[in-house]
């Protein structure tokens, strides 16, 4: 696989002093030897699953949404087997997955309008019927509590369910038709959701119920996806935007970064050297991005289409995603994506 990679860097000095460094040293980057250190790809058994979204548990092992066929794959990369587990209703569109404090594996099935869980040790799944009709659930994160959080697009709320009572309580979105689509929850059980057409951050308090919501610094983003790191900062990116954002919940502020070459943003996830990783959904590309020096990377991920979609870093610090053109899953070596960095 050849792997070929871009730097851009928002300071102008920075950006001329790589420049000449580049050209000399670009052809021995693309090399195939190198690529193969950098990126390993796992072709998926099944043909044209179209994998998406992606989750690792405590034992780095990965699930991920097998889309076109209605599943959830399970890749344990210490043994190198791939397995596929059904999703009970037929046709229920998953969305998106993430893993709970229980060790269980929870998602959303958007067109079956449900809840679904996957109990890892005896491969059952249980369904919950969500109380709004048609709310189209799309992201999914768990609190600390083992509390399941979701955005109903359509539905305009959001949703919480407590796997101890099995209840449902659902939050409605002051903007009308925001379409809340990224979410997650920090430290102190705050949840932090996105929403995609009202172009907003919002804020919801679980003790009360308030909602407060942060008028983006762009417009017309859309973003997609949200992540929080190690310092509680909020990192998002935009779809139709072209732009990664990081918001402050202490100073209330945000900060724009214009990407390379005009990618768009489908996935995010925080590397173990709190780098942030991109997948850039319409160009065949990871982004990395330095929260230090500002600086990005990217990284081809390798020779014919590609289109790499869901994101995330095991345990190890390596980071894995899905390429749901090339039907497989890829893990990107974090220690050797360090070593391209130009310092």
């Amino acid at each position: 696989m050849h792997s070929c990679l871009h730097t851009i860097s928002n300071k102008d000095n920075a950006v001329k002093k790589v420049a000449f460094f580049w050209i000399i040293f670009s052809s021995f980057l693309c090399s195939s030897s190198w690529g193969a250190d950098v990126f390993r790809s796992f072709k998926i058994p099944t043909e044209f699953t179209l994998p998406t979204r992606i989750a690792i548990d405590k034992t780095d092992t990965v699930w991920f949404i097998a889309s076109n066929f209605h599943k959830i794959g399970r890749f344990q990369p210490a043994r190198g087997i791939f397995s596929e587990h059904d999703i009970p209703t037929p046709k229920s569109v998953p969305s998106d997955i993430t893993i709970s404090n229980t060790g269980k594996l929870w998602l959303t099935e958007s067109d079956s309008n449900q809840l679904g869980v996957l109990d890892p040790v005896s491969l059952t799944f249980k369904e919950y019927d969500i109380p709004t009709i048609s709310s189209n659930p799309g992201r999914i994160a768990s609190d600390l509590n083992g509390n399941i959080w979701f955005t109903e697009f359509y539905g305009n709320k959001i949703g919480m369910f407590d796997p101890r009572k099995e209840t449902f309580r659902e939050y409605p979105v002051p903007t009308p038709d925001s379409r809340p689509s990224g979410i997650t929850v920090d430290k102190k059980g705050i949840v932090w959701f996105l929403e995609s057409e009202g172009n907003k951050l919002a804020r919801l308090n679980p003790k009360d119920g308030a909602i407060q919501e942060f008028k983006l610094p762009e417009s017309h983003e859309t973003p997609r996806d949200l992540i929080i790191d190690r310092a509680g900062m909020l990192w998002f990116g935009g779809h139709i935007g072209r732009n990664l954002m990081v918001f402050n919940p202490a100073t209330k502020k945000f900060k724009s970064f214009f990407l390379p070459n005009n990618g768009a943003i489908e996935s995010l996830a925080v590397g173990m050297n709190g780098k942030i990783y991109c997948t850039l959904l319409t160009s065949g590309k990871i982004a990395v991005f330095d929260t230090a020096t500002h600086a990005f990377l990217e990284l081809d991920v390798g020779v014919g289409k590609s289109k790499p979609n869901g994101i995330s870093a095991d345990s190890k610090g390596d980071i894995w995603f899905t390429d749901t053109d090339k039907n497989t899953l890829i893990k990107l070596d974090a220690r050797m994506a360090a070593k391209l960095w130009v310092k």
